[in-house]
């Protein structure tokens, strides 16, 4: 939408703009998937050798700041006519932003119920799948209304309320949401009896 409306491009030039979706995907998950095991350790061996599913929290903090800057950039560019590189920017932080959230959420959910993962993972993708199904209902009359700044400025301020909190709320009560789940329970006290 935007680099055929306002760059005018044609379809097949302003389809090449989803490289630099692709490029902050890639750079962002290979980067973060050598570091999650890495600061997982760390935390682990700072709590006497136990591991705890918030380890797996550090890495989504970058991506909750990059995600909104990301969208700052690319709409604000948009908006204001700048060079397509400086949206393709915007638009590289915006998939690295997105790849650190989730690789950060998957891999909480998986350690926090190991034997009901696949569940989890379920729910997971159901809520992403319900907000994947909602944008685009309301986006293109948004952006029509609004523009692309404003609209991308109240995009970044939904994730900046929503997710900038998260991983200091699941830091601090994480383990008390889990203990409060059967299945999460159910786990710690197989663990606890040598079971899994």
């Amino acid at each position: 939408m935007i680099f055929a409306e306002v760059y005018n491009e044609e379809p097949g030039i302003a389809g090449l703009h989803y490289i630099a979706l692709g490029i902050g995907l890639t750079l962002a998950s290979q980067v973060n998937a050598r570091l999650l095991d890495r600061s997982y350790k760390y935390f682990k061996q700072k709590n006497n050798g136990v591991g705890e599913p918030e380890f797996r929290l550090p890495s989504m903090v970058p991506g909750t700041i990059i995600l909104p800057f990301g969208l700052l950039l690319a709409g604000w560019s948009a908006q204001h006519h700048l060079h397509w590189i400086a949206t393709d920017i915007g638009i590289v932080c915006v998939g690295a932003g997105m790849i650190l959230t989730f690789q950060a959420i998957q891999t909480y959910v998986v350690d926090s119920f190991t034997l009901h993962a696949a569940s989890a993972l379920a729910a997971v993708s159901c809520l992403r799948s319900l907000a994947g199904f909602g944008f685009p209902l309301f986006a293109p009359a948004m952006y029509r209304a609004l523009g692309y700044g404003k609209g991308n400025t109240i995009l970044a301020a939904a994730s900046i309320a929503l997710g900038c909190p998260a991983p200091w709320l699941f830091w601090k009560y994480g383990k008390r949401i889990r203990m409060s789940s059967s299945y999460a329970h159910a786990h710690k006290e197989e663990s606890d009896l040598g079971m899994s």
